[in-house]
This record gives structure tokens, C-alpha cells and sequence, in this order.
């Protein structure tokens, strides 16, 4: 493994973005230099590997960011940054989180050196769709494989599972279904995933790159990958 990995990681207070920051921060085999970009300044978290460090930018909004330096030369760029339609307003005010400023952080990063790209997108994003979400995710995923970052990996979650800071009741109460179909033995790894595992897959491509310019990951390669990672690092899942 590299002696230290340098990562520039947006959504770092999201359900993924959270779980990804827990990766990279307890991985003990693995150091790691984490540079996240928040609206408010985040917990203090230990860190397993001596070497690691987390250095915390804050903006009154996210917009203001891409005037800034947002990584260096060979540098991993990994966006979990991601807003609902109700928090946002309405699908446009949405689009303009998750569609442009998505892109435009990227295109930045690429532009100060960023050499490795990881999406946290959407199960069934397609740019060709006609419904406005699915195609929302698909124009970015091809905005960003157009700006030819060396390595592009694009993951695609289905139902997310896991604690969040603010209450969505439909999304709840989906993943209580889905966790007791789960519990009586019906397979639900290519619908559901959790955000765990969804945050060691990250930490396991950061550390991996793919040979694949652009890879897309669906949620059963997801969980595979996150348990590669766990392997080597000789850890447990988080709960």
C-alpha cells in the first residue's frame, strides 16, 4: 500500500459521506491525508493509523468552494454530495446541488491535479431517462467521465441503509421493510446496501484503482469490494 493516500472528499455529513469519513479515518493499515468541505466544522474523530491526518474547510455554502483549491497532483477526489427534492425546494433548486455544483466541484478538483474520481451516483441513473431524478444522476455520471480523470469510479447504491441526521419517513419506513425481508432470509443485496459498506468500498477503490479508465460499480460488487477492504485492513464492519 501507498505510504499515504491524499483525498479531497465532499458530503462528508451525509449517510455515505459520513460512513466514508469513518473508513478512511479508522483504516489502521492504511494512512490517509482527508480533506473535507462543510458548512459546519465536524466531531473530532480519532484515527487509527498514527500517519493519518483530517483537515476540515468550512463555507457558508458549498458554491463558495469552487473558487478554491480543492486538491493537488495525484490526488483522489471522491464526491458523496448529494441533497433531497424537500430539502432543496423543489427539483430545480435540487439539480442545481446535485447536478451542477456536483460537477463543477469536480471539474475543479480534475483542474488543481486530481488524478482518481469516485461518485457516489444512483442505481438506474441513465442522462437518457424520462423521469427527472434517474437522468439527473446519468448527466453527471457523463459529465464527469468527460473530464478524463485517469481513473473514474462511479458507484451505484440502490436503498441505502443506516442512520441519518435528518428523518425521511418514506425512506425509513422502506428500509424497515427491507431489513426485515432482509432478516428472514430473503436476498436483498442487489436492492439494498449499506452505507458502510458503501463508505469501505470507497476507501477500498481509493487505495485500488481500478485498471478500468471508468468503472461502474453496482451494489453486489459494492459489498464484495468492501469486504476486500475490511480483509486487508483486518477490521470489522462498522455498526
Amino acid at each position: 500500500m501507498p505510504e499515504s493516500i491524499s483525498v479531497t472528499l465532499l458530503g462528508s455529513t451525509g449517510l455515505t459521506g459520513s460512513a466514508t469519513l469513518r473508513s478512511f479515518l479508522s483504516s489502521t493499515s492504511q494512512a490517509f491525508s482527508i480533506c473535507t468541505f462543510t458548512r459546519s466544522a465536524p466531531a473530532n474523530t480519532p484515527t487509527g493509523h498514527q500517519a493519518t491526518t483530517h483537515a476540515n474547510r468550512t463555507f457558508p455554502d458549498l458554491f463558495s468552494a469552487v473558487t478554491e483549491q480543492l486538491a493537488s497532483k495525484g490526488d483522489v477526489y471522491v464526491s458523496c454530495l448529494g441533497t433531497t427534492r424537500g430539502a432543496a425546494g423543489g427539483f430545480e433548486n435540487q439539480k442545481k446541488i446535485d447536478l451542477d455544483l456536483n460537477r463543477d466541484l469536480a471539474k475543479k478538483a480534475r483542474a488543481d491535479g486530481a488524478s482518481v474520481a469516485i461518485l457516489v451516483s444512483s442505481g438506474g441513473a441513465n442522462s437518457n431517462s424520462y423521469m427527472g431524478y434517474p437522468a439527473m444522476k446519468g448527466q453527471l455520471e457523463d459529465d464527469l467521465i468527460g473530464m478524463n480523470y485517469e481513473h473514474t469510479v462511479i458507484l451505484r447504491p440502490g436503498l441505502l441503509m443506516g442512520p441519518r441526521t435528518e428523518t425521511r419517513v418514506p425512506e425509513l419506513m422502506t428500509q424497515k421493510v427491507f431489513w426485515g425481508l432482509g432478516k428472514i432470509g430473503l436476498p436483498m443485496d442487489s436492492l439494498r446496501i449499506d452505507a458502510a459498506d458503501v463508505g469501505d468500498c470507497i476507501a477500498h477503490f481509493a487505495t485500488n484503482p481500478p485498471a478500468d479508465k471508468v468503472k461502474i460499480v453496482g451494489n453486489n460488487e459494492m459489498i464484495a469490494a468492501a469486504k476486500l477492504w475490511r480483509a486487508a485492513a483486518g477490521q470489522a464492519k462498522a455498526t
